[in-house]
C-alpha cells in the first residue's frame, strides 16, 4: 500500500494553482437523433433500395443476396450511427455494415457493425418500445452515411431505420476537472474516481425509466462497446451522450445500458442511473442483468488489445464493487436466466458461473471481444490483490503507538479511504490523514467537518499542521498543503485558501478588520474565480483582479445584483468614501456602485455610467445616482434617476442625460415610450444665447426662459429649422404640435408665427399679416384651409409677398396690408396675372356689393365683381369709372357680364357688357354707356362694327326722349312709342 499511495502521491505535484481557471461547470446536453426509413427488403422505404450482394464483402453473404441500403448525404452532423429495427426473436442472423462522409466529403471505410439484441430485462417498465438492433458506432463528426443490411439465415427484420446521433456541445467537454464521484459511504474500501453522469452531460428528461433493483450484486459482467477504438479524452462525453441517447430513445432500454464504462485513458464514467453503490438492475446482459454488475469498456476490444489503463480501471471499480457486496472475485455464483434477448440459457435456467464474467459466457455475444475476454483471469487476480492490500501501515502505527491518541480517537467506523493521493482511516472521534509528503496527521471536531465539506484531499490535499488555538484565544486553526480551517464557536469551521487567505493575512487575519471566516471560501458562481465571506465584509477573487474587499451597504447591493455573475461582475478596487460624507464608492469591472445613507445602494454601469462619469460624475449637475438603472418605459431601453435627472440608454443611440424643463415637457408627453423616444444628444445651447436644446429620435425640445420647453418634430421641425429655427423669424415654439381644430393637419405656435403641416400641403410657416389676416378669415376652419407654400415675394420688383392656403391666397404690400383673394374672384385675380398682372395688389378684401346682390374686391388698378349669375369679371380703367358714374353694380348697369374686349374698326375701341347695357371705350372719346332702346339699336345696326362706329358720348335728354352720337352718326329714341332712328352722316 505504501508505494501505491506514493505512486498516487505524484498527481498531486502537477495539480493546477487553486486559482487557476476553473473547469466550466457541467450542464445537461441537449441531444438529437435522425431515424432515416429503410422498410424492409419486401417493402423498402421510398429512400431506400435493395441491390444484389454487398458493397464490401461480408463473409457468408453470396453475392447475390438482396441487401437493403440507403445513402443520406448533406445531411445534419452527426457522430454516432446504429440501425435498429422492430424487434422479433425470430430475427438472429442479421449482418450490418456502414461507411460515413466527413465534412470534407470524403468517405470512409466500411465498416460492420456487430448486432446487439434487445439486452433490456424481459418485463422491464419502460416507457418506449424495445427494438432489436446493432451496437452503437461513434465516427466521429460527419454529414453523410451509407448503410447496407443483409440477413444471412432466417427471418428478416423489418421497419429498419438508420440512426443519427448528434451528441450535441458542451464547452465542460474539453476540461471536466475532478470526478465528481469519489466517495461512497459503508465502503469497505475506497471508491476510484468517477465522472458523474452530470459531468458528461446526461439530459435527464429523456430517460422515462424507474430505476429497478435487485436484492444484492452476485457477480460483474465484462463487456465492450464494439465501437471505434481511435476516440480522444475530449470525445469521451460525446461518445456517452450518443450511446446513452441510442440506448435509451432509439433502442428503447430507457437508459443507457452498462452501469459502469471505462475508456481507453483509464477513467470511468457512471453509466445507468440509480447509483453506483447500489443493486440497480441494467441492460447489458440479456436475461442476467438482475444481481450482475455491468461494467464496459469504450473501444472494440475483438480488433485490437485493451490498454492496461482501461484494464487497472476496471479492476478498481470491480474490486471496490466487489467490497460493499462480499463478493470473492475467486468464487463462483448461481444465477438463474431470466431468458429473452441474447441469452444463452432459457428462461428459468439456473447457470453457476465465476463472479467476474464475460457477456459471451452469458450471451450468442462475442463481447467483450477476444482480447477482452482473454484477461478475464488477470482481472480476477488484480481485483482480489486490491481487496487485500487496503490498510496503510504508516497511520496504523501512528494509533498503536499513541495510547492518548486511541483514547481521543476510538474505534475504526469504516474501512480506510483513499482520494487525490491521500489515505485517511475514519474513527469515532476524527480521522487520521496520510500521505509520503506529509505523515500522519489528525483532523477532527468542526474543523474535519470543514475540511470534509470542502472536498477533503480533493480540495485541500493531506493535513500539513494538526490543529493549533489562536492567540485570541477565539479559535483554532488547522494547515493543508492548499489552505487552512479556522474554527470558532460561533462561526464554526471554514476554509480559507490561496490568494484571498494571503491577502486576509495581509488585513491582520482573524484579529483584523475581517475577522474570522463564516463562510468557506468557494468557487465563485461564474466559475472563474473565488469567494470568501469573513465577519466583517466578503472577500471576491478572480485571475483579472485579485482580492478585494466588498462590505456593508455596498455588499448588500452588490449581493442582491447577483455578485459576480451580475451585472457589475468582480470588485476591481477598495471601497472608497465620497466627498462630504456623502456616501461611498466601488468600482466592479463593468460597473460602480454607489451607497449613501439616504439612497442606500444603486449600481452604474454599461452606456450610462459611461455618459454620467463624463459629465463629471458626482460632481456634474445630476448629482449622484438616486436609484438603479431600469428598464425604459418602452422596454427597449434603460434609464437610472440620480439627484437631479436622469440618464436614458439606448442601443441605437447611447446614453445621454435628461433634466429640469427639457425634461419635465418630454416625460409629459410620455417620455422615452412618447413621440420623441430616446435622446439622441446631451442638451446643449440653442446657439442664439436665449436658451437650450436636446435632440431626441423624433424631434427635439427646444427651452427658454420665456417659453418654456417645447417639442418639435417631424416636418414642422425640418421647415422650422430651415427657416433658421430659434434665430430666424419664428423664434422659440412656444406650444407643442397639435391638432388643427378640425382635424385637417397639424399646428405648431412660435414666438413669431405658426407652421401648418398635413399630408396634401407639407409644413408651411405662417407670420406677421398674413396670419393674422389667415385668422380673420377663420384659419385653417376658414374658406382659406392650410397653407399650401411659403410666402413669397410677389408684384413688380417684389414689393410684396403672397402666401398660397388650400382655399386661397393672402397678398400683402406695405401700403394695403394684408388681404385675402379666393374664390371666383381669387381665380380671375390668379387669371389675369395676379400682382404682377395689370391689377395690381388688392387694396382691401372681398365685400358685398350695396345690394347685397353680388361680391367685389378692390385692387390697385381696378376691382373685379361675381355674381353667381353673371360670374367674375374685371373692371378698370376708364370703363370702370364710366361704371361707377352711371351707379355702379346698384345703377342701371348693373353687374358686368364680361371681360373688357377690343371692338371697333381696327380694335380701336374696348367693350365691356353689363347686365343693363355696355360701357364702349375708345382713346379719343373714352369711355360711354350704351343701353336701352339706343343700345338695341346700335346692335342692331351693327355695333362699334358698323357704320355708327364707336359712341363718342353719353345718352342725352331731348324734347320727346333721347339721343346719343357716335362716330358715324345718330341715335334717337322716342319715349312714348320707344322707337329708334339712326341718323348716318
Amino acid at each position: 500500500m505504501g508505494s501505491l499511495a506514493f505512486v498516487a502521491s505524484l498527481a498531486t505535484i502537477t495539480v493546477l494553482p487553486v486559482y487557476a481557471a476553473p473547469s466550466p461547470e457541467a450542464v445537461p446536453v441537449e441531444t438529437d437523433s435522425v431515424e432515416v426509413e429503410l422498410g424492409s427488403v419486401e417493402d423498402p422505404a421510398p429512400d431506400a433500395e435493395v441491390q444484389e450482394g454487398t458493397t464490401d464483402p461480408v463473409a457468408g453473404v453470396p453475392d447475390t443476396a438482396p441487401v437493403l441500403t440507403v445513402t443520406e448525404t448533406d445531411v445534419d452532423p452527426f457522430s454516432l450511427v446504429g440501425v435498429t429495427w422492430a424487434f422479433d426473436p425470430a430475427v438472429t442472423d442479421v449482418r450490418v455494415q456502414v461507411r460515413v462522409q466527413d465534412g470534407d466529403g470524403d468517405w470512409g471505410a466500411w465498416t460492420e457493425i456487430a448486432t446487439e439484441d434487445a439486452d433490456q430485462e424481459p418485463g422491464t417498465d419502460v416507457p418506449t418500445e424495445v427494438r432489436g438492433g446493432t451496437a452503437p458506432l461513434w465516427t466521429g463528426p460527419s454529414t453523410g452515411v451509407e448503410a447496407e443490411l443483409v440477413t444471412r439465415s432466417g427471418a428478416a427484420p423489418t421497419d429498419v431505420q438508420l440512426t443519427l446521433v448528434d451528441p450535441g456541445d458542451s464547452d465542460a467537454d474539453t476540461n471536466l476537472g475532478t470526478p465528481d464521484i469519489q466517495d461512497t459511504a459503508d465502503a469497505a474500501m475506497a471508491m476510484p474516481p468517477v465522472y458523474s453522469r452530470a459531468q458528461w452531460g446526461a439530459d435527464e428528461t429523456i430517460s422515462g425509466w424507474a430505476p429497478e433493483y435487485a436484492p444484492t450484486i452476485k457477480g460483474a459482467t465484462l463487456h465492450h462497446t464494439a465501437d471505434a477504438n481511435g476516440y480522444t479524452a475530449a470525445q469521451v462525453p460525446d461518445i456517452m451522450r450518443s450511446i446513452y441517447r441510442y440506448h435509451t430513445v432509439n433502442r428503447g432500454w430507457g437508459d443507457i445500458g452498462y452501469n459502469v464504462i471505462a475508456d481507453k485513458f483509464g477513467r470511468l464514467w457512471e453509466g445507468r442511473k440509480g447509483g453506483l453503490s447500489t443493486t440497480v438492475v441494467g441492460a447489458h446482459a440479456g436475461g442476467f442483468n438482475t444481481g450482475t454488475f455491468g461494467v464496459s469498456m469504450l473501444g472494440n476490444y475483438d480488433v485490437t488489445g485493451v490498454p492496461q489503463a482501461t484494464i487497472e480501471a476496471v479492476v478498481q471499480i470491480i474490486a471496490w464493487k466487489f467490497s460493499l457486496y462480499a463478493v470473492n472475485p475467486y468464487g463462483t455464483t448461481v444465477l438463474t436466466s431470466g431468458g429473452g434477448g441474447t441469452a444463452r440459457y432459457a428462461a428459468g435456467t439456473r447457470v453457476t458461473l465465476p463472479t467476474i464474467f464475460g457477456h459471451r459466457d452469458v450471451g450468442s455475444t462475442s463481447c467483450p471481444g477476444q482480447y477482452g475476454y482473454g484477461r478475464l483471469a488477470e482481472i480476477r487476480d488484480r481485483v482480489a490483490w486490491v481487496m487485500a492490500n487496503s490498510v496503510t501501515p504508516e497511520i496504523t502505527q501512528r494509533y498503536d503507538s499513541d495510547a492518548a491518541l486511541r483514547a481521543q480517537l476510538g474505534a475504526k467506523t469504516g474501512p480506510e479511504q483513499v482520494a487525490a493521493g491521500v489515505t485517511w482511516q475514519p474513527y469515532q472521534g476524527g480521522s487520521l490523514y496520510f500521505s509520503p509528503a506529509t505523515g500522519v496527521k489528525l483532523v477532527r471536531g468542526g474543523v474535519l467537518g470543514a475540511y470534509l465539506r470542502s472536498g477533503g484531499p480533493t480540495a485541500l490535499g493531506a493535513p500539513t499542521v494538526e490543529e493549533r488555538a489562536l492567540a485570541d484565544g477565539r479559535g483554532v486553526v488547522a494547515e493543508f498543503q492548499r489552505g487552512a480551517v479556522y474554527w470558532t464557536p460561533t462561526t464554526d469551521g471554514q476554509v480559507v485558501k490561496g490568494g484571498i487567505r494571503t491577502f486576509w493575512n495581509s488585513l491582520g487575519g482573524p484579529t483584523g478588520v475581517l475577522g474570522y471566516p463564516v463562510a468557506s471560501e468557494a468557487l465563485a458562481r461564474d466559475g472563474v474565480g473565488a469567494v470568501s465571506v469573513f465577519e466583517g465584509g466578503t472577500v471576491m477573487w478572480s485571475p483579472a483582479t485579485g482580492p478585494v474587499v466588498v462590505r456593508g451597504g455596498v455588499r448588500a447591493t452588490y449581493e442582491a445584483a447577483g455578485r459576480e455573475t451580475g451585472l457589475l461582475g468582480y470588485p476591481t478596487a477598495a471601497e472608497e468614501a465620497l466627498p462630504g460624507g456623502a456616501g461611498s464608492l466601488q468600482h466592479f469591472q463593468r460597473g460602480d456602485v454607489y451607497w449613501t445613507p439616504a439612497k442606500y445602494g444603486a449600481l452604474l454601469y454599461g452606456g450610462i455610467r459611461a455618459a454620467w462619469a463624463a459629465l463629471g460624475g458626482g460632481s456634474s449637475a445630476l448629482g449622484y445616482p438616486a436609484g438603479n438603472e431600469t428598464a425604459g418605459a418602452d422596454g427597449s431601453g434603460r434609464v437610472q434617476e440620480f439627484a437631479s435627472g436622469a440618464v436614458y440608454y439606448s442601443a441605437a443611440n447611447g446614453a445621454f442625460p435628461v433634466r429640469g424643463g427639457i425634461r419635465a415637457t418630454w416625460a409629459a408627453e410620455g417620455g422615452e415610450a412618447g413621440p420623441a423616444g430616446y435622446p439622441t444628444s446631451a442638451e446643449k445651447p440653442a446657439g442664439d444665447g436665449r436658451g437650450a436644446v436636446q435632440e431626441f429620435e423624433r424631434g427635439s425640445v427646444y427651452w427658454s426662459g420665456t417659453t418654456g420647453a417645447v417639442r418639435v418634430g417631424g416636418a414642422v421641425r425640418t421647415t422650422w429649422l430651415a427657416s433658421g429655427g430659434t434665430t430666424g423669424p419664428l423664434g422659440y415654439p412656444t406650444r407643442t404640435e397639435t391638432d388643427t381644430e378640425n382635424r385637417s393637419g397639424r399646428v405648431q405656435q412660435f414666438e413669431n408665427g405658426a407652421i401648418y403641416w398635413s399630408a396634401g400641403t407639407g409644413a408651411r410657416i405662417v407670420r406677421g399679416d398674413i396670419a393674422t389676416a389667415h385668422a380673420a378669415a377663420g384659419g385653417v376652419t376658414g374658406p382659406l384651409g392650410l397653407p399650401t407654400a411659403e410666402a413669397t415675394a410677389t408684384g413688380a420688383g417684389g414689393t410684396g409677398r403672397v402666401q398660397t392656403f388650400q382655399g386661397g391666397s393672402v397678398y400683402w404690400t406695405a401700403a394695403d396690408g394684408a388681404q385675402v383673394v379666393r374664390g371666383a374672384i381669387g381665380a380671375l385675380y390668379t387669371a389675369s396675372g395676379a400682382a404682377g398682372g395689370p391689377l395690381g395688389f388688392p387694396t382691401a378684401g372681398e365685400r358685398s356689393t350695396a345690394n347685397g346682390s353680388a361680391a367685389v374686391q378692390t385692387f390697385q388698378n381696378g376691382e373685379i365683381h361675381w355674381s353667381a349669375a353673371t360670374g367674375a369679371h374685371v373692371l378698370r380703367g376708364d370703363i370702370a369709372t364710366a361704371h361707377r358714374a352711371a351707379g355702379g353694380v346698384t345703377g342701371v348697369l348693373g353687374l358686368p357680364t364680361s371681360e373688357a374686349t377690343a371692338t371697333g374698326a381696327g380694335g380701336a375701341g374696348r367693350v365691356q357688357t353689363f347686365q343693363g347695357g355696355s360701357v364702349y371705350w375708345s382713346a379719343a372719346d373714352g369711355a360711354h354707356v350704351v343701353r336701352g332702346g339706343i343700345g338695341a339699336a346700335y346692335l342692331g345696326a351693327g355695333g362699334a362694327d358698323g357704320r355708327l362706329g364707336l359712341p363718342t358720348g353719353d345718352e342725352t335728354a331731348t324734347a320727346t326722349g333721347a339721343q346719343q352720337r357716335f362716330q358715324g352718326g345718330t341715335i334717337t329714341w322716342t319715349a312714348g312709342t320707344g322707337r329708334t332712328a339712326v341718323t348716318y352722316r
